[in-house]
């Protein structure tokens, strides 16, 4: 019979790899519904976060790497990286993995930089897929940063971000303004009513001087304005002005709806927390009262407040034992879908 934490761990995971498809088809990745969501999807937190969890899939990480075999140019290695020192999810030896296999093609040479900061383990190489046998050899390149898996054959169906959903929408910015500051900064301006550089830059990841300079001479173009706030600088938008930067349907008022900045690092930070605490065999002997009170332990739950989402929904459930794992899960299935 299984356990309450056997159950939660398996519904855990489920519920995680059906938001990383969600997610990632929504950028074009070939092979799942596409994605209704009001949020805007960030592409550098989402790859770190599926080098853990996509481990689960075999299919949903080779389609991920299909994907970048041809969009990779559209991710912000600058972001990347400062996301990877600052935040404690992903696996840098499978992103260094990728990035040696990216950077053979010349166009994705600057990918190299993953690799040389990343320290090979000297441990003997696992199973990158755990349960799951291949034929041959295994991949040279996953094999030189420690994963054993069968040679990667990129299926080719992977499409480029589309811009009629919102959650491409920093894709559409990026292509207008750049892999930079700029478009992060507009996306979460679009989303919010104004904002401190300090808590932009928090928010978009870039160092607070960077999100600085960018805001003050977004400034000077006349469509982006300062606010005093006591000593502070605050920084806001017309949103009406930006109205043409819409390309999905907008609602049946006519109002101008742009999509939800979530700060996916403080996510992403959360559930991969719980995501390693549940792979600890010495946990599934323990009580189920003690199992919840090391999840509770684990879990910090202001991080979904920080995130952007609604006060109420970063409360943990108030039960003990097996209701509360039933109930910590259900309140995530609530929250991503």
């Amino acid at each position: 019979m299984e356990s309450s934490l056997t159950k939660f761990k398996s519904r855990f995971e489920e519920l995680l790899l059906r938001f990383l498809w969600r997610q990632w088809s929504a950028l074009g990745v070939s092979g799942y519904a596409r994605s209704d969501d009001p949020w805007i999807v960030d592409p550098e937190a989402l790859l770190l976060f599926s080098t853990t969890v996509a481990r689960k899939d075999p299919r949903l990480f080779d389609e991920i790497l299909d994907w970048l075999s041809k969009n990779a140019a559209r991710i912000s290695l600058q972001r990347l990286n400062r996301m990877q020192k600052e935040f404690s999810f992903g696996e840098a030896t499978l992103l260094a993995a990728i990035a040696e296999r990216l950077s053979e093609k010349s166009e994705y040479a600057k990918w190299s930089a993953l690799m040389r900061k990343t320290k090979r383990s000297a441990s003997e190489p696992q199973a990158l897929f755990e349960g799951v046998p291949y034929s041959g050899e295994s991949d040279p390149v996953f094999l030189k940063w420690g994963w054993r898996r069968g040679s990667v054959e990129n299926r080719g169906l992977s499409q480029s971000p589309r811009p009629d959903q919102p959650a491409t929408f920093l894709f559409t910015l990026r292509s207008l303004w750049g892999r930079q500051a700029r478009a992060e900064i507009l996306a979460w301006l679009l989303a919010n009513d104004s904002g401190h550089p300090a808590e932009i830059a928090r928010q978009t990841g870039y160092f607070r001087r960077s999100a600085q300079q960018a805001l003050n001479e977004m400034e000077l173009s006349g469509h982006v304005r300062s606010l005093r706030f006591g000593r502070e600088k605050h920084f806001a938008l017309r949103h009406a002005d930006w109205r043409f930067l819409v390309s999905w349907k907008i609602s049946e008022s006519g109002e101008t709806v742009f999509p939800e900045w979530i700060h996916w690092p403080s996510v992403f930070e959360m559930l991969g927390r719980t995501y390693m605490l549940l792979q600890q065999p010495d946990l599934a002997d323990a009580s189920e009262n003690l199992q919840a009170i090391e999840v509770k332990r684990s879990v910090d739950f202001t991080l979904l407040a920080k995130a952007g989402f609604p006060l109420q929904a970063a409360q943990l459930p108030a039960a003990s034992g097996a209701a509360f794992l039933s109930a910590f899960h259900d309140q995530l299935a609530k929250l991503l879908g």
